[in-house]
């Protein structure tokens, strides 16, 4: 036996016989117990951590959240020998700058609300009970980034606490808050692997020498590699390196994610454990090109995935490990392989997660929209990226590191005067060059990003295209601006403009809000379908753009944007998935196609109740269904329509609905199968069997109202016998120079905002040749106008006057929903009949719900 085999021998029993346990650093939750108020006085409040102060006003109808500062404070008892040993407390996220206080002593102050930080308060704690206070503050500083960003900016400590108790001598948690070991595989072959492994110790008591040792574990829990070093002297802070071989070494890939362990061991000179960390890691090779796109492990892998959020309904930011497990977990069960973490570093499950099943990720630091110009704007973006990049080092999904996302959008600096464009521009590339060199000090294996918007000859002028290894480009032809077709030579041009840089797709996708749909889908009409076109449009052209690395839709899930409005107000929602990760269509469509594991889905799997006008005794609709087989064959009540053949993960039926029970079941050729009931509400053909209708005006979308247990249906034009409007025209939102068909105003007094943000103007009356009976008919009604319009009208139904010289606007406010219920009996058959009588400017109608009494 040589003596590296009886070293490694001995050491491998060495750790059998002394257990990881045995380490003398340890950690102590500190989540629970503590009491919050709001600086501004509010009562105070038992929390526990995670926790946001946002969860509720950024969601509710009045503009704006509390953007101020917090105080959490709580008795921490420690029973602990502290001799010998360091404390530090750990926060792995506050944002957005936070300081704490042991009793009554400042311990340290931090900025930025992403990454983890810690103190040392080993000369302020002592034995028996502490006084802890924490003062976090997410007011708007021009100093921290984002500046400003489409999404919610959270303030609390919406991460987990802790308290780390770790020898005078130990493995660092100072350094950027990591782990204090950095490992990286410089050389990989079929045959072996280099390993090399960087540790940073901290040194707080004199020693002649200390022993560091690591042992390398394989996915089985096989050692496979040992060294063990003499640190001799070792100085305050001292950074030892290490370099092992790993033979025949498991490929960490996107369908074998194998990870390797290190385990590190800090001993003193008589061989006494005095602290450990335990590392995993994966041996992998990849690499970006400007016109073949990416490899991994020397094959080429086209990257398809989302971006994500880390929020919920009603949680805010402040969200269970659970949830962030589930969201990575959602990812890889639609068959993506790419996560981009954005537009922050989150969770450390986050990135574990992705580690474990095999998703490549990006990360980056929250640089959104535009640059600050607070003195220490740019110190504060460098050492986020660098706690970014040391707190996630070792993570093998991880091949790229990001900043400045959409870094030009916002140019209100130089419109308003307040610097010139040229200035700002170099302001932008100086601060940009400084972060790029920041990331690739602190990492060297990995290329650096950044996000641009579309604009591709902004980035161009002002130089920033030059800098970052990746170029990526957030794209909305077909939403934004532009048409779908626009989409391929755009990004030829893109290519074109940045000749061998490698390209990404950071972001692309359309809002859906979930209850809303259309057989005839709009740009702008927020409906599940026209998010379905979108996506069915782009992802063959991403797919056959060889020199396209990939693409990330935007995004996972619908997520917290306080100042938005349109069909949720609050929240962008562009995700697949709802915010509290209902699949939508979309991510159904991307399950069909990049599925390896049989699959299909019934569309619009979430919509349960589903209307239309009857017509020959049903009412036919197209229904989709999402699946990996060749063909399709759905029946409806156990009988068949047929089959039909997949085309790009989809079939198309057309459906003939009964009223009442629909149960609709879908079996592929390759064995997979759904089944889906839907409660359908006919409107007769034969009214005088008519019961209840609710008709959106000015609009073809359907709109699922789940809490009322209503659906609907969009307007008709009136034919004797039948029902819908008389005169008047749809109603469309300008945007730029294009008309949208819905509004984007957050419609206050009501979460149906769908109701109220679509109207037929100047109509003159709706009609609907019901039977004799009593009635209620409901009008909702909105004033969308703005402000310089004023509308004044009356309603009469069956000639009797219902509203006199009515003005929203002045009555109620703009963009505030308004109900109107009245009592009507029918006698002698003439019908309903609504006229609207005008006086100033055009009637208008948003929406009608006729239900019959008796």
């Amino acid at each position: 036996m040589t003596k590296r085999a009886a070293f490694i021998c001995s050491l491998f029993l060495y750790l059998v016989c002394c257990p990881f346990a045995a380490a003398q650093g340890y950690e102590r939750s500190l989540n629970d117990g503590w009491t919050f108020r709001m600086e501004n006085g509010a009562a105070a409040q038992a929390v526990s951590f995670p926790h946001t102060w946002n969860a509720e006003d950024a969601v509710d109808d009045e503009p704006g959240y509390w953007r101020g500062a917090g105080w959490y404070e709580r008795t921490v008892r420690i029973h602990d020998d502290l001799s010998g040993k360091k404390v530090f407390v750990r926060f792995e996220g506050a944002n957005q700058e936070a300081d704490l206080y042991v009793n009554g002593v400042h311990a340290g102050n931090h900025k930025g609300g992403y990454t983890a930080f810690v103190f040392d308060v080993s000369g302020l704690v002592h034995a028996g009970d502490n006084a802890f206070r924490i003062r976090v503050d997410n007011s708007h500083n021009d100093g921290i980034p984002p500046i400003g960003a489409d999404f919610t900016f959270f303030g609390g400590v919406y991460r987990d606490v802790s308290l780390l108790f770790v020898p005078e001598n130990h493995i660092s948690v100072e350094h950027f808050a990591s782990d204090g070991v950095y490992i990286t595989t410089p050389m990989v072959a079929a045959e072996k692997a280099s390993v090399q492994i960087e540790t940073h110790l901290s040194i707080g008591r004199p020693e002649k020498k200390l022993l560091l040792e690591h042992v390398v574990l394989d996915p089985d829990g096989k050692q496979v590699a040992a060294v063990r070093q003499t640190v001799k002297k070792p100085s305050a802070f001292q950074i030892v390196k290490a370099e092992l071989t790993v033979p025949a070494p498991r490929l960490w890939d996107v369908d074998s994610p194998e990870l390797y362990t290190v385990v590190t061991r800090l001993l003193d000179k008589k061989g006494t454990l005095a602290d450990s960390r335990r590392n995993t890691f994966g041996i992998r090779t990849f690499r970006f090109d400007p016109e073949k796109g990416f490899f991994l492990n020397g094959r080429p892998l086209k990257l398809i995935g989302t971006n994500r959020h880390q929020d919920f309904p009603g949680k805010g930011n402040a969200i269970p490990d659970e949830m962030h497990l589930r969201d990575v977990r959602l990812l890889k069960e639609m068959g993506g392989n790419f996560l981009r973490i954005s537009h922050y570093p989150q969770d450390p499950l986050v990135s574990a997660e992705c580690d474990r099943l095999g998703i490549l990720a990006c990360m980056e630091i929250p640089v959104v929209n535009r640059i600050g110009f607070a003195p220490d704007f740019t110190d504060n973006c460098v050492k986020m990226a660098r706690e970014m990049v040391h707190q996630y080092f070792n993570h093998p999904s991880i091949v790229a590191w990001a900043y400045m996302n959409e870094v030009l959008l916002d140019l209100s600096p130089v419109e308003s005067g307040e610097v010139a464009k040229e200035a700002y521009y170099s302001q932008v590339k100086a601060c940009a060059a400084t972060i790029d060199s920041a990331l690739r000090e602190a990492d060297p294996s990995r290329p650096t990003m950044i996000p641009c918007d579309s604009e591709r000859k902004k980035y161009k002028e002002c130089g920033i295209g030059d800098i970052p290894d990746i170029l990526a480009f957030n794209v909305y032809f077909g939403w934004y601006y532009g048409q779908f077709a626009s989409l391929s030579p755009g990004l030829d041009k893109l290519h074109a403009t940045f000749p061998g840089k490698a390209l990404f797709i950071s972001e692309y996708g359309a809002d859906a809000d979930a209850r809303l749909h259309s057989f005839e889908p709009e740009c702008g009409d927020y409906t599940c379908d026209y998010a379905l076109l979108f996506h069915k449009n782009y992802f063959p052209v991403l797919q056959e753009k060889a020199y396209l690395a990939g693409a990330t839709v935007w995004n996972l899930n619908d997520f917290h944007s306080e100042t938005r409005g349109y069909a949720v107000p609050h929240f962008n929602c562009k995700g697949i998935t709802r915010a509290d990760r209902t699949p939508k269509d979309s991510y159904w469509m991307y399950k069909a196609l990049l599925s390896k594991a049989p699959f299909l889905r019934i569309g619009g799997a979430d919509w349960k109740i589903r209307g239309g006008q009857e017509t020959g005794g049903a009412c036919v609709q197209p229904v989709e269904v999402f699946a990996t087989a060749r063909s399709v064959e759905l029946s409806l009540n156990g009988k068949s329509l047929g089959s039909r053949a997949v085309k790009d993960g989809c079939a198309q039926f057309d459906v003939p609905f009964k009223d009442g029970e629909n149960v609709l079941e879908a079996r592929g050729s390759d064995g997979a199968a759904d089944l889906l009931r839907v409660d359908f509400r006919l409107v007769p053909e034969d009214l005088s069997k008519f019961r209840e209708m609710s008709v959106l005006m000015g609009t073809r979308r359907y709109f699922e109202d789940r809490a009322g247990g209503q659906i609907w249906i969009p307007e008709q034009e009136y034919k004797p016998g039948s029902w819908g409007y008389v005169g008047g025209k749809r109603w469309f939102r300008k945007s730029g120079s294009h008309l949208r068909p819905a509004a984007k105003a957050d419609i206050v007094g009501t979460e149906l905002d769908p109701l109220f943000q679509t109207q037929r103007d100047s109509l003159q009356s709706f009609r609907a040749d019901v039977p004799d009976g009593s009635y209620y008919v409901y009008l909702y009604l909105a004033e969308l106008s703005s402000e310089e319009d004023e509308r004044v009208f009356s309603v009469a139904i069956n000639e009797t006057t219902v509203l006199k010289e009515l003005n929203m606007a002045a009555e109620y406010g703009r963009n505030t929903a308004v109900i109107e219920r009245f009592p009507v009996d029918i006698e002698g058959g003439k019908g309903l009949r609504v006229d609207f009588i005008p006086s100033k400017g055009a009637p208008v109608l948003n929406a009608i719900r006729i239900l019959k009494m008796k």
